[in-house]
């Protein structure tokens, strides 16, 4: 699990796997919550780009409370 790279096709599946919805983009960063808007703080990223660093992922997983374990399994099955 040491340096993972995230394709972010896959990871805007599972985003919308767990109830995320993308609220809308600026610039090159897209805004994702629940379609509530319950996050305190909504999950951001580079949208266009092809793959997400590790970091970026465990620093998006600290805002939906989520495992970087619990993440990466369910991110494999998908």
């Amino acid at each position: 699990m040491g340096s993972l790279i995230f394709e972010t096709a896959k990871w805007k599946k599972w985003l919308k796997m767990k109830g995320l919805l993308h609220k809308r983009t600026k610039g090159s960063h897209e805004i994702w919550d629940y379609p509530d808007g319950s996050l305190a703080r909504p999950v951001v990223f580079r949208g266009k780009k092809k793959q997400i660093p590790r970091l970026h992922i465990e620093t998006c997983l600290d805002t939906l409370s989520i495992d970087f374990r619990q993440f990466v399994k369910e991110y494999e099955s998908l």
